[in-house]
């Protein structure tokens, strides 16, 4: 009898989980029609259905959790354990909604041009990639020059990548690029090396420095370079197209090189 009176203390009766179903259904069907095409309401709420459907939401939380999980027949302590978890939750969701608002979701100026990645996973990556082929890409390759040619090459505004995928010019040309860095913080330079070895490139590049472009002065494989562009700037290069093959031209600032490259055809 004890048990039985305990347990009739601390539990809503059948009546009270009957009417509880009743109005959490009822509500269900507010939110319902509140969103539905067919009841013509949601075209006149305009942005107010957000505030609606929180504060409708919010009620049948309660409701449940004051019921069903027998909150409000518990002890006051576990209560305030309870809504003190869930307040200090909000508060949390709310500051890191803050942050993202704040940066805007973008990179903050500092870690993106002092980031250096990890040298030895670039390195290991970069000797497991350099005897594969490079991925044909689908952007359409320009067409083929006897004589001088010239590309205009940019950054894809803050994205870490170039504006185009391929550049196509036969063996012995002329060739001047000239590139672009519209972004508003990222540096970013444009170096042309054998297909397989931009990571090498990039790797060795990182000890030299922006000094040096993050190129090694003495690195044989770069065939071109532009010098390292600060945001808004640009650089024009010339240089004669290398014997047939597949080339690649990549940034080389640290970390850029995994994303940032494209293919240079040499006929």
């Amino acid at each position: 009898m004890a048990h039985e009176t305990e347990h009739t203390s601390h539990h809503p009766s059948f009546n009270q989980y009957v009417l509880i179903a009743i109005i959490l259904f009822a509500i269900t069907i507010v939110e319902f029609l509140l969103i539905w095409d067919r009841a013509n309401i949601v075209d006149h709420l305009g942005p107010s259905k957000i505030p609606l459907l929180v504060f409708l939401s919010a009620i049948k939380f309660a409701i449940v959790i004051m019921f069903y999980m027998h909150l409000k027949f518990d002890n006051r302590l576990l209560g305030s354990i309870f809504v003190s978890g869930l307040v200090l939750a909000f508060i949390v969701g709310i500051a890191i909604i803050s942050i993202f608002v704040g940066f805007e979701g973008n990179q903050r100026s500092f870690a993106a041009q002092n980031a250096v990645p990890y040298v030895e996973h670039e390195a290991e990556e970069a000797s497991t990639t350099s005897s594969e082929t490079t991925e044909p890409t689908e952007t359409e390759t320009p067409p083929v020059a006897a004589g001088p040619v010239t590309f205009q090459i940019s950054a894809k505004g803050e994205e870490l990548a170039f504006d185009l995928n391929s550049i196509t010019a036969d063996s012995g040309a002329e060739v001047t690029i000239t590139f672009n860095n519209p972004a508003s913080f990222n540096q970013h330079n444009l170096v042309i090396v054998a297909a397989g070895d931009k990571d090498l490139v990039a790797v060795d590049g990182i000890p030299a420095g922006a000094d040096n472009d993050y190129v090694d002065p003495g690195d044989a494989r770069v065939i071109a370079k532009t010098k390292l562009l600060a945001a808004g700037a640009s650089d024009e290069i010339t240089f004669t197209a290398p014997a047939s093959g597949a080339y690649e031209f990549v940034c080389t600032f640290p970390g850029h090189n995994f994303t940032m490259f494209g293919d240079f055809t040499v006929n």
